[in-house]
């Protein structure tokens, strides 16, 4: 199993709701925190410790590498809690801004999105330079699945006196060409990769070679030039000298971290040579790395605040028409205070398309309002659309596409001609927005035959209630067949066979 391709997200959904609160609670005490004197010590503490229960929750579902990034982000309020930096805008926005990355890393991979730590680079970096790192390996975030084993080939054990003088003698091909590559020589690197041959066919038990095939893959990226040859890299080679003296001395466990330093310079590196070719695929790397796009397009903080508020209303506003729709006419002037509030937030969202089509909703159900008889079938299905889309909207913020821009030009003209009389007809031009009046359909009709239900529930129990007080009224109780039965007919027309 992969970290990307199999991550698990079952544990995951079981805590977000947990998560969520947690990071709001966080949220809020940063925002106080600023708004105290020269900012305000027990809100940052407050802050930290809600933040801490988020870290928490996310090393119980073995999310390795935000747990990372959380634990930088705790140090720093660590750090204004202790007064060791300045509590000022610039440290609350970066911390908020940290608490936003972790939110929409989880809601991504909820939705299906890889699991790729390294996505939170850019933030993390600023965390750790806020705090006084120079340098910050990327390696921290980076969580490749370390039980991957070499292919298979024929092994050959070696007599341990053997055996020795083989890494002894590899060790010291390794270190002459370390030191000729310290000097400017990039021709030690080819008698590094030849020691690291040598010690790999030593091994003959895959779960030893591991370490040693993935070390050779790195060196022969570094030999091809496309890992770079920074300090990182240099201090690396050292770690791996370091790791031949402990083999030598009879040790074949090695560091987790140095496995993952040097599967990451592999992982990023251009080189087709077979060796780290054959690296990458077995580790799957190219999977745990993120696109350019990094974490652009998502919403601001303040934007966060509008789009949950947002949702609210639109599931508020929902539930009102389903029982506008369903004959409760006094559902209608709530349903209008709910899309009111919908179109005055898309206002501030900077959405065009999205206050276009709040926008549309309103004028619609102003237009119902003067004159409630207005109602058809036809329009209760358009606003139920409108609805749905803009829920999913809501939903997808961050990844609305052009698409979205269609979908509201057919859907405000389907509004419109509602309200002109001059409805256009629903063809397969927009098959997403079909899909959604489909739905908003059967949305509506659950909604009445839920009401119903509910309807035909409340008789039965006003019958039986009646019975238990007065048992003389017996008689009664024969009226109870054609409601029960309508109540399982509709049960049944919903699919819900338990319940009938």
């Amino acid at each position: 199993m992969t970290a990307v391709s199999e991550f698990d997200v079952g544990p995951l959904t079981w805590v977000k709701g947990e998560i969520d609160a947690a990071l709001d609670r966080a949220d809020k005490s940063l925002q106080q925190a600023l708004a105290g004197a020269e900012g305000d010590l027990t809100q940052i503490k407050f802050g930290r410790t809600h933040l801490h229960q988020v870290h928490g929750a996310l090393a119980i579902v073995g999310l390795d590498g935000v747990t990372q990034f959380t634990e930088a982000l705790e140090g720093y309020l660590a750090d204004l809690e202790q007064q060791q930096l300045v509590v000022d805008a610039g440290a609350v926005d970066l911390t908020r801004r940290g608490l936003q990355a972790i939110r929409h890393y989880l809601d991504d991979l909820l939705n299906g999105e890889p699991n790729q730590p390294l996505r939170l680079l850019p933030l993390y970096r600023e965390v750790l330079q806020a705090r006084g790192s120079e340098r910050v390996n990327p390696t921290d975030l980076f969580f490749p699945n370390l039980e991957v084993r070499p292919p298979r080939r024929a092994a050959v054990a070696l007599p341990p006196v053997e055996l020795a003088q083989r890494l002894r003698a590899a060790r010291g091909h390794f270190q002459r060409g370390l030191l000729t590559w310290f000097k400017g020589d990039r021709a030690g690197l080819n008698e590094m990769r030849a020691a690291l041959e040598a010690i790999e066919a030593t091994q003959d038990v895959p779960a030893a070679r591991a370490f040693w095939w993935v070390a050779l893959g790195f060196i022969a990226a570094v030999a091809d030039g496309t890992a770079g040859a920074d300090a990182d890299i240099k201090q690396l080679c050292a770690r791996i000298d370091a790791q031949i003296r402990r083999l030598i001395e009879g040790s074949r466990n090695f560091a987790e971290r140095l496995m993952r330093d040097a599967l990451y310079y592999v992982a990023v590196s251009d080189s087709a040579d077979p060796a780290v070719s054959s690296v990458k695929a077995s580790f799957q790397l190219d999977e745990l790395l993120p696109s350019a796009q990094g974490e652009a397009g998502h919403a601001t903080p303040a934007q966060e605040g509008i789009l949950r508020r947002l949702r609210d209303h639109i599931t508020a506003a929902e539930e009102t028409w389903g029982k506008f729709c369903a004959g409760t006419a006094q559902a209608l002037s709530i349903f209008r205070d709910q899309v009111t509030a919908l179109a005055q937030g898309a206002e501030h969202l900077g959405h065009p398309d999205f206050n276009r089509l709040c926008g549309a909703l309103l004028t619609t159900t102003a237009w119902l309002v003067e004159q409630p008889s207005r109602h058809s079938d036809s329009l209760s299905m358009e606003i139920a659309t409108g609805i749905l889309l803009a829920s999913t909207a809501l939903d997808n913020f961050e990844h609305l596409g052009p698409d979205f821009a269609h979908q509201v030009d057919v859907m405000t003209a389907r509004l419109n001609g509602c309200v002109t009389g001059m409805p256009p007809e629903t063809g397969a031009e927009v098959p997403g927005l079909d899909d959604m009046s489909r739905q908003a359909q059967e949305r509506l009709l659950n909604s009445q035959v839920a009401k119903e239900i509910q309807s035909n529930l409340g008789q039965i129990e006003q019958v039986l209630d009646t019975f238990f007080r007065d048992v003389t009224r017996r008689g009664d109780l024969a009226g109870l067949e054609a409601p029960l039965k309508q109540v399982a007919g509709a049960l049944a027309m919903l699919g819900q066979d338990a319940a009938v």
